[in-house]
């Protein structure tokens, strides 16, 4: 049987390691010049977005073999809106981990174990593969096949800008910041790989390329991150879902598969499990949207929730933090082991009634 995957990234790794343990070598494609996306950031896992899975790695481990070290447990989450700030702790609220180019890389973690080839520095066409191969996995990290294929639905379109700064961290704690101003209807947030670096990042949806350093600018100075900037980067990235998983004998994976929820960017567990299953679906000639169908749903819930926090303006978001703060709301959330999304859904439902947002944002400058 002859496989080819699109992309040498997490999902496309995934889906690689399984056909191997299975007996299949699959031929990677990878448009770079190496495993791993050129630049480096910091990924979070939440535990609280896949209960009841109550730990990522664990489950990772132990379900599919991988066996990947994080550059920390997160243990604590300091969330931030213009008028109000909470502090959650815990020793289980998740994991950060590195991506990109750095041999600590989730991705450059999991090519150690492989054995199958990669063609590197080529831009592999799905349709075209799938006149030669018997299957193709689709892992490129981008909506574009998917599109292609019509099978994509835009929700919208998100200008992403990174940066990777020298300071002092705590290496177990993740920033989110929520500010209609600088961010409309998305977020930023600063994640740390060790006590000296980290990784700050802002999302901007409907926005222009060109108008991102406004809106960079604005969010620097609100928050005060006047770190020592090493490097920076932008991207666009396209927030939707897919109609089908599975076209004839090509299989969406990943980010190209919508397996990323629009919630805080949450795609990395989701999309190294479709992998798997895209494997074992080939390996055992198995329904592929059924095996999906979980994740599927899950990302669909945290997406409803993400149409909630859409529609809060400021003191909207205010009231969600000093809400989220609560001692008794953040033992609920975070310590009693309940998957408590739904019950965030119906929180922000009654948010929405009162509190509404613009669509998008309005840097101003003093």
């Amino acid at each position: 049987m002859r496989v080819a995957i699109i992309g040498a990234g997490p999902s496309g790794l995934a889906c690689a390691l399984e056909l191997q343990r299975l007996g299949i070598k699959p031929v990677i494609f990878e448009r770079y010049h190496r495993v791993g996306h050129p630049v480096e950031r910091v990924d979070m896992l939440l535990h609280l977005a896949w209960l009841p899975v109550k730990d990522q790695l664990d489950h990772l481990a132990r379900k599919c073999g991988f066996y990947l070290h994080p550059l920390a447990p997160l243990r604590s989450i300091v969330m931030h809106s213009p008028g109000h700030q909470a502090v959650i702790r815990s020793p289980r609220l998740g994991y950060l981990l590195s991506r990109g180019r750095s041999p600590l890389s989730i991705e450059n973690q999991m090519a150690a174990g492989l054995s199958s080839p990669v063609v590197f520095e080529t831009i592999a066409d799905p349709q075209d593969l799938a006149r030669e191969f018997d299957w193709v996995v689709v892992a490129t990290g981008d909506s574009k096949p998917a599109r292609q294929l019509g099978l994509w639905q835009e929700y919208s379109n998100v200008v992403i800008k990174g940066a990777l700064v020298l300071g002092q961290f705590d290496p177990h704690t993740f920033h989110m910041f929520w500010d209609t101003r600088y961010a409309g209807h998305s977020y930023g947030y600063l994640a740390p790989f060790d006590r000296g670096r980290a990784s700050i990042h802002l999302c901007v949806g409907g926005i222009k390329p060109e108008e991102m350093d406004d809106y960079w600018e604005l969010f620097l100075e609100a928050e005060k991150l006047h770190y020592h900037t090493i490097e920076t980067y932008e991207q666009q990235f396209h927030c939707g879902r897919i109609t089908r998983h599975q076209v004839g004998n090509i299989l969406l994976v990943g980010n190209s598969g919508g397996f990323v929820s629009n919630l805080l960017g949450l795609g990395l567990f989701p999309g190294m499990i479709s992998g798997v299953l895209a494997a074992r679906a080939i390996a055992g000639n198995d329904d592929y949207e059924r095996l999906v169908k979980p994740l599927t749903r899950r990302i669909n819930e945290l997406n409803e929730l993400r149409s909630k926090l859409d529609k809060l303006d400021n003191h909207g978001l205010d009231r969600l933090v000093g809400i989220l703060g609560m001692p008794g709301i953040k033992h609920l959330i975070y310590h009693s082991g309940l998957d408590i999304i739904p019950k965030i859904y119906t929180i922000l439902s009654g948010f929405n009634k009162l509190t509404f947002r613009t669509p998008s944002a309005h840097p101003r400058h003093h």
